[in-house]
Order: structure tokens, then sequence, then C-alpha cells
């Protein structure tokens, strides 16, 4: 089931369909987050497509071999004799030299067994290749840190990529199709448990409810997820202690750079900046810096969060659990036995996450386009001397002199007019300019009750439709 991903397909069939140059697409995202399903899903129609896919932990004459098998079944020519990646490159060279060729190099590290030499090698020989311009090249890869330093950032491909493309998670209303038969609220939690990340959500069978799948993937011995966490970092980082520590610190709540290092046990160094880089490129993280409010440009704090669902969720519930979750053969229901208890209070942080992936809708529901928007994004102050704490979820300052202070709210019964008092506070302590008027809005997973609607306070009220 292929779903969403319209931009990112229309982009890449833009460029294949270019010809007048040869084509140096670059594309790389988290494991299981579909690159490959988006390529092939591409290049649909193409008369002669060649893939060849590095493999995890090998070494390069493995690696090699397997080209060069590829290379062979796919085309029916004589297996190559090449002994190393040149030899190789100079052979494929002198078969894609004329007519139209699409090449996928699909784990594009792995297939340099996580060295950069067969970056430098390919230019050399992609600098021969572009001289036709029906060629068209796919580097796609998953390990974050190598694709960005190695590939996009290296002097080899300077000038040379004619796209590139991070894929990211599918979006809280294209993640709520896997489930489409199921009620709003269960797609909604069903992105706050797992993401859009699209392999996870092929897992889920729509035919049950969303508890009975959480317990036969995460709380059942054999499980889908009981190993992914490990799978997935040993694959992005090689040492993963120090990265591992990163997230399971940022699971308990957002903290600074030195906060972090503090509680990781670290020097904030340059190497465990670049650690949590890693970690930000990979998708897992992200790195916060409040909104100005006074138009003045002055250093701000940045906040770094652990933003990616899954693993919020298996910090919460299942890291601490493993040993019992291993036991559960029968497939008894832990999942209601470990989270039930908490499971509303984790949503309400959760809602903040899907609220802010979903923050298109919320600005199409505002019938805003970007062009209209300034600068948005979370506001915080600490609180220093007689200026008190505040924490705005989202703020979007509009060019029109009008901000939109945004708060999020989950709860499984309407809000009442309590949230009309938090938010006229928050709105005193912004402090906001005087030529600047102020527009809350309400994002409710529950909407609102019908005084609030009747004191006219928000702007809009969206509710959990408009999301998922």
């Amino acid at each position: 089931m292929f779903i969403g991903r319209e931009p990112e397909l229309s982009q890449l069939r833009l460029h294949l369909d270019d010809q007048r140059r040869a084509q140096l697409i670059i594309l790389y995202g988290r494991r299981r987050i579909g690159k490959s399903t988006l390529m092939a899903k591409a290049v649909e129609g193409e008369q002669r497509v060649l893939f060849f896919e590095g493999i995890e932990g090998a070494r390069t004459p493995v690696q090699i071999d397997q080209f060069l098998t590829d290379l062979s079944r796919q085309t029916g020519r004589v297996r190559l004799g090449a002994r190393n990646w040149r030899e190789v490159f100079q052979g494929l060279g002198e078969l894609v030299e004329q007519g139209r060729w699409v090449l996928v190099f699909d784990e594009f590290p792995w297939m340099g067994s996580g060295r950069t030499r067969i970056v430098s090698e390919l230019k050399l020989y992609w600098d021969r290749w572009t001289r036709n311009p029906n060629l068209c090249l796919f580097l796609c890869g998953s390990v974050a840190s190598f694709m960005t330093r190695h590939v996009l950032h290296s002097n080899a491909f300077h000038n040379r990529k004619t796209l590139e493309l991070c894929l990211g998670p599918l979006s809280p209303r294209e993640a709520g199709q896997f489930i489409s038969k199921r009620s709003t609220r269960e797609r909604a939690q069903l992105y706050m448990c797992l993401g859009g990340v699209p392999k996870y959500l092929e897992q889920v069978d729509p035919s049950q409810s969303l508890e009975k799948n959480l317990n036969r993937l995460c709380f059942t011995s054999g499980g889908f997820f009981l190993n992914e966490f490990e799978t997935l970092f040993k694959e992005q980082f090689r040492s993963i202690k120090v990265y591992e520590g990163i997230a399971a610190a940022l699971a308990k709540s957002p903290a600074s750079l030195s906060e972090l290092a503090r509680q990781v046990g670290t020097p904030k160094g340059g190497g465990f900046a670049d650690q949590l880089g890693n970690l930000i490129r990979a998708q897992f993280v992200r790195e916060y810096a409040p909104v100005t409010v006074d138009g003045k440009r002055r250093r701000r704090t940045r906040l770094y969060k652990l933003t990616d669902p899954f693993l919020r969720f298996y910090f919460h519930y299942i890291c601490r659990n493993q040993a019992l979750i291993a036991r559960n053969r029968k497939g008894q229901n832990l999942f209601r036995a470990i989270a039930g208890a908490t499971l509303q209070q984790y949503y309400g942080y959760a809602f903040e996450r899907l609220s802010e992936d979903a923050m298109q809708d919320i600005l199409d529901h505002l019938e805003l386009e970007l062009v209209d928007v300034k600068e948005m994004g979370t506001f915080f102050q600490q609180p220093r001397g007689a200026k008190l704490g505040l924490q705005i979820d989202w703020l979007i300052k509009r060019r029109d002199g009008v901000w939109s202070l945004v708060e999020m709210k989950y709860s499984t019964s309407p809000i009442g007019k309590t949230v009309i008092g938090d938010v006229e506070r928050k709105i005193e302590r912004l402090a906001a300019p005087e030529n600047i008027s102020i527009k809350p809005v309400l994002v409710s997973a529950a909407g609102a009750t019908a005084a609030v609607h009747r004191a006219g306070f928000f702007q809009s009220i969206v509710v959990l439709a408009d999301l998922v």
C-alpha cells in the first residue's frame, strides 16, 4: 500500500523526466521510512533500471561480489571480473554510456562498508558518466551522518547533485490512512505511539483495536518492536552507549546542551555536540530555539527534545519491562497492565508532538500560507528576577502584525472555560510589542465546551478530525 509522498514523488518524477542532463539524486532518511518504496514508485514505467543494494556489516569484497552478481543477473551479461570499486564503475560505465538508464545504489554507506573511499571513486566515474544526459543515478542511504557529511557535503559531489531529498515520516493524516476504518481518536493514538514510519504502520492489523495491536507488537514475546530500538541505533551509530544515554535522558524531559551533557555524564565539547547532531540528522531529536518576541537579535537558549514517537513510547513503556515482556508468550494484555494507568498522561505530552507534526493542517485551518508567516515555533522563557517563566506551545508571527498563540490540549472530554484564564495569563506574560495583536488558537483533541465557544475568546478551535 503506497500512501502519501505526493510532493516527493512529484519532485522525483520531474527530475526523471528532465533528460537535458544526467541526474544525480541523493535520497536519505532513517531506517524503514520508505525510501526504497518511493524510488520504486518513482521509476515505474522506466524500461532499464539497475538496482543495487549494500549489505549491512559486510566487507568490501563481499559488497563488490554482490554488486557484480546483481549486475549480471539484471543485464544478462557475462559477470565482470572486477577486483575493486574502480574496476566495477569502469565496467558499469561502459554499459550505461549511451541510452536511457536509471541506476539505484540503495544503502550506499553499506555498499562502501562505511568507508568514504567509495565516494571519491564514484565521483571520478560519475564525471565521465554525465556525458550521457539520459542517465539518472540514485544514491540512497539510511545512515544519516554518512549521507550528510560524506555525500551531501563532500567536495566530491559539490555542485554535482541535481536533487537532495531527506525523507521524513508520514504526517498524522497520512498515517491514519493505515487504519482508516478505526475511530479518529485511535488513529491519533496510533501516531502518538508509533509515529509516521510506514514499515511500522504496516504491522498494524486494521481489523483489530489499537490496544490489541500494541499488545501483540510491543508487549508480547517475539513482537515486532521488541528489538527495534537496538537494531535502529546499531545501524545508525557505531557506538550506541552515548546515543542511548541521550535518547533516554530526553525521553524524561527536554534539556539544554549543558543539562543533557551533565545527565549523560560526558563533557559537552565537540564530540558530544556531534553525537547530538547525528541524532538530529537521523530525525530522532529536534533542536528548539524560542521565537523572538522583542525583535532583538540575541543568543537564544536551545532545548533538545526526543520527538520520535516510537522512541518515546519505547523508553516510557517497553525498555524497563523487557524481561517481563519476554515471558509473555500467551499474549496476555501486558499493554493495559503496564501502560494503562499513565496512558492519558503520556498522550497529553505526545499530543503536542502530533500537533506540531500536523502544523500544515493547522495553518490550513487558519487559512494561512507560509508566505503569511514571518516566524513560528515554540516559545519559552526561564523565570529571572521579576520575570515569570512562560511556555507557549506554538507561536505564529504573521506578516500582518497578528500573532497566533496556539494552545494544545489533550483530553477525553471537551475543554472547559479554565483554558481561557490559562491563555490570558500567557498573553500577559508574553509582553508582546504594543503594535501586535494576539489571536489565541485552541487545538483540542476533544474540542471545547459550549461555554468556551460562546465566549468567543479563541480565533479558532481545531479538533482531532482536523489533524488526522
